[in-house]
């Protein structure tokens, strides 16, 4: 009824799940054992009386001599009866009137002799064939384990043996959880077939989607196989979700509390209250009834928030580790029962740091509902809130769709994606916590876990049907997932490590039909790819293990990231390649030059190809600076004479996408090795941030080291395209890589204050204005220092940093513009853009990451006194051609937005419930 618990720290849940694995397979076979072992063993010792009478309990209740026990009887004993079956036997000789003391060693190695083992596969089923044969029983032991379970289940199959053609996937359903249908089918294949079950795996957050299987419905299954005469172990892998059970358990007397619950904070019109979401009421179920499964793995290294290595494994009955002992059972050092934990596990030796870590985490947080139950409460509050980002980004007007891997419930059908930006993501804190509707939303719909799945895909317009198509080509939607995955992940940058300005990392996955069944023809159905091919579905996976996304408007933010690069991936699709025109804002005269310089796309919204704001940091190679510095000087003397300016100019020899300028193609630059040795002493006490930072940067990479192609290219200055310098050049650092299509389907209108974009290196800052809609305009200005926080309390360290912030880039805006942030126009041609900046100094506002409102903001002020500070300006090109008749999609025919709706869905109020 209660036995007694025991658990260790192994290195990881792949090695938890190995020895559970191990554990339940010695266990199956344990009676056979026994049974083999007292036929043979006890007559020569005397023991006559103990093989004759020695009974245990079967699944009925009822008494069974062991020694007239069938295969399939000792193959079913119950789990916690096989388990203590060794103590009971040798407790069953102690009790007995035997004149004869057995010493545990003894029995423990008489025993070991008949074992799977140590006798080996093979033998072990050839010494057992008579009793297999005799019962009709099929010695292929199955283990079950859900189409979605870890890859670690499939090692462990082929490590122990047990085949990876005994390990049965079970098909999972519409919301990733195995489907019990399915179990329950292979299961009466089972016992009509008289296989032995070892095992079936119940996983508390699949690492793909964070589903939690239904234990309590598993534990039902058993009970009514037990009825029938099978049973097997049930194990969790609970690497994910097995630390949520300390929301089930309250604070200890011994234990400080923290905080305060939730429900006794009181509503107050603040967002800095950290909100947090109750489990959903499946979750809930299943830890109630964990404490009813044979064994768990949970992964402090996952949601116990400790540093790797940190597996752990527990064992509902304790007794089993026996069966993993490679000595006899009990070696102790000092006193009691200090066991020698290395002799039942997997493990040899293991870093202490590893328990210790984890034991002082315990002892601060807290495994109740005030210490990890609060912070996992709060981390399901972020992801249902990633969650609702996720099912509201896509836009009606957007090229593509987004589709979770956990459908929304049926019951919340009538949530627009409206309703879920205005009520949960834009609504401030204390509107949402008392928004009893919105929490309801949160806790019932999405992950189980912490763990967002989705899938995304094309469409084209149909201009004849003035309605969207979805792509069914699933190596194109492959692709596209592909290209999205590529700025949103470092996975294209080792060893020589190149900045391309990725500001989320996301991860990504594939579906086959075989691993998730059920949920796969579902989300091929909404993504509306071919049913007729079975090929694997990409997804995108993101895990959410903060508490606190919601403060500095977050959420904003990331929702701004993940739409410009999917309309990123959509233009490296469908673009048309172009011969690509670049301008740098760069006065390259310096006899010192190393052949770096930045350069802006020429951007134009009649070209669909460049509707861009693309700012990288090029490098050219040193066989070419002589000439490009020769041309640089004779253009800036010619400068300097008729002061109009002449800026650098880069013309691809080739027709690209600027994605495959801005993010190196599809090309393999990886894994390269290094030309050259740089700077690695980064241990060196008393080494200051700004000259770590420094040599953390690309600042030293030279030409042959980037991992980046070359791209062939032409050099000329101001309009004298006849006189250029014929070269190659890498992108050493993505500075901005922004789609305006995005901009114009997200926003109403023009920002309210002019929008420009500062960026630096070591000697010279720029600033470049942010296009918008059309009309707008671009340009490139070089300022006369590097801007600096006008705070005098900032410090040093907040100057350095802010300095690391300029080398990537960041969005200021100027009030003093009387504009505000619409362009100036030319009172002769409406799509022609006049400068706005008349003054030399401005004050600004900036803030220390990309995007607006997030990060720290900045007062700083701009100079650009010299007549060589305005490079170039452009509020013509940009702006010729442009009709709204190109977007179809987004106007009407009467030139009208189709998705007006939607903006005045999200202005009804600032986050208030819905009527």
């Amino acid at each position: 009824e209660h036995p007694c618990s025991w658990g260790h720290l192994p290195n990881g849940g792949t090695v938890a799940n190995l020895e559970a694995m191990w554990a339940a397979r010695c266990l199956k076979f344990n009676g056979l054992t026994l049974q083999r072992m007292m036929m043979e063993r006890f007559p020569s010792e005397g023991l006559q009386i103990i093989r004759d009478s020695f009974k245990y309990k079967d699944l009925g209740g009822n008494p069974v001599l062991l020694r007239d026990a069938s295969a399939w009887q000792l193959l079913n004993i119950p789990i916690d009866t096989a388990i203590d079956m060794f103590d009971s036997l040798r407790k069953f000789i102690e009790d007995s009137e035997v004149q004869r003391t057995i010493s545990f060693d003894d029995l423990f190695s008489w025993v070991k002799e008949y074992t799977l083992e140590e006798l080996g596969g093979m033998e072990f089923y050839q010494t057992f064939k008579d009793e297999f044969v005799k019962d009709k029983v099929n010695p292929d032991g199955k283990w079950f384990v859900p189409g979605s379970r870890h890859y670690s289940w499939d090692k462990g199959a082929n490590i122990l043996g047990i085949g990876r053609r005994n390990l049965v996937k079970i098909p999972v359903d519409r919301f990733c959880r195995m489907d019990l249908c399915a179990l329950r089918d292979q299961l009466e294949i089972c016992l009509d077939s008289r296989i032995p079950v070892i095992g079936v795996t119940v996983v508390f957050g699949t690492t793909q989607e964070g589903a939690v299987d239904d234990l309590n419905q598993v534990l039902k299954l058993r009970s009514h196989f037990e009825a029938k005469g099978m049973t097997f172990y049930i194990h969790i892998d609970g690497a994910w979700g097995g630390y949520f059970a300390s929301i089930l358990r309250e604070t200890d007397k011994t234990s400080k509390q923290i905080s305060q619950p939730l429900s006794s904070v009181p509503l107050q019109r603040l967002s800095t209250v950290f909100l947090q979401a109750k489990l959903s009421k499946h979750f809930m179920t299943q830890l109630q009834c964990m404490n009813m499964a044979n064994s768990i793995t949970l992964d402090p290294h996952k949601s116990g928030f400790c540093p790797y290595p940190a597996g752990g494994l527990l064992y509902r009955n304790g007794n089993i580790r026996k069966f993993l002992a490679q000595k006899a059972a009990y070696v102790n050092h000092g006193s009691g029962k200090n066991e020698e934990i290395n002799l039942f596990g997997i493990d040899g030796s293991k870093p202490g740091a590893a328990s210790a870590g984890v034991w002082l985490s315990h002892r601060v947080i807290g495994l109740h509902n005030q210490g990890y139950g609060l912070l996992l409460e709060q981390c399901t509050f972020s992801a249902g809130v990633m969650y609702s980002l996720w099912v509201s980004l896509e836009r009606s007007v957007d090229p593509f769709v987004i589709v979770p891997a956990i459908p929304i419930l049926e019951k919340f059908k009538d949530w627009s994606r409206a309703r879920i930006r205005q009520e949960i993501l834009e609504a401030e804190n204390w509107c949402l916590q008392s928004n009893t509707e919105a929490l309801k939303f949160l806790t019932e719909n999405g992950p189980d876990t912490l763990i967002n799945c989705i899938s995304i895909n094309l469409r084209k317009w149909n201009k004849e049907l003035e309605r969207w198509e979805l792509n069914d080509d699933l190596e194109l939607q492959q692709n596209f997932v592909k290209k999205f995955y590529k700025r949103c992940s470092h996975s294209f940058e080792r060893p020589n490590m190149v900045d391309r300005g990725i500001q989320i990392i996301l991860n990504s996955t594939t579906w086959s039909k075989e691993t998730h069944s059920g949920s796969y023809t579902e989300i091929k159905k909404s993504l509306g790819l071919n049913n007729k091919d079975d090929g694997n579905i990409s997804m995108i996976i993101n895990t959410c293990m903060s508490p606190w996304l919601r403060s500095q408007k977050t959420f904003k933010r990331i929702g701004i990231i993940i739409r410009n690069e999917l309309y990123n991936a959509h233009g490296a699709i469908y673009d048309e390649p172009e011969q690509l025109h670049l301008v740098s804002p760069c006065i390259l005269i310096e006899d010192d030059w190393k052949g770096d310089c930045f350069a802006e796309l020429e951007a134009s919204f009649s070209n669909p190809s460049l509707r861009y704001h693309a700012i990288g940091r090029f490098m050219f190679p040193s066989a070419d600076l002589d000439n490009i510095r020769t041309l640089a000087k004779q253009a800036f003397d010619e400068e300097f004479q008729c002061e109009k300016s002449k800026p650098l100019r880069i013309r691809t020899r080739e027709k690209m996408r600027v994605f495959d300028l801005m993010s190196g193609g599809d090309g393999t630059h990886v894994n390269q090795p290094r030309i050259r040795d740089y700077p690695t002493d980064m241990q060196e006490e008393g080494k200051s941030l700004e000259k770590k930072l420094e040599e953390y940067s690309e600042e030293f990479l030279q030409y042959e080291d980037i991992a980046m192609p070359e791209v062939p290219v032409e050099v000329f200055f101001g309009e004298n395209k006849e006189e250029f310098v014929e070269t190659k050049m890498k992108i050493k650092r993505i500075i901005r890589y922004h789609h305006l299509t995005r901009d114009l389907v997200d926003e109403k209108d023009y920002p309210p204050s002019q929008e420009y974009f500062l960026y630096a290196d070591g000697q010279n800052a720029y600033i470049s204005h942010c296009p918008n809609r059309w009309p707008d305009f671009q340009q490139q200005i070089l300022l006369d220092e590097v801007p600096r926080p006008t705070v005098d309390s900032a410090g040093e360290e907040t100057e350095v940093l802010y300095t690391e912030a300029l080398r990537r880039g960041v969005v200021i805006y100027l009030p003093q513009v009387e504009t505000g942030g619409r362009p100036l126009l030319s009172h002769r041609d409406t799509s022609k853009c006049r400068d706005p900046l008349r003054d030399h100094l401005y004050n600004a506002v900036s803030w220390s990451d990309q995007g607006a409102f997030t990060g720290d903001m900045h007062s700083i002020r701009i100079k650009f006194y010299s007549k060589f500070s305005k490079r170039w300006f452009n509020g013509h090109m940009i702006n010729k051609d442009y009709s709204r008749k190109m977007e179809p999609y987004l106007y009407d025919n009467q030139g009208q937005r189709r998705d007006r709706e939607d903006f005045s869905s999200d202005e009804e109020s600032d986050g208030e419930p819905s009527k």
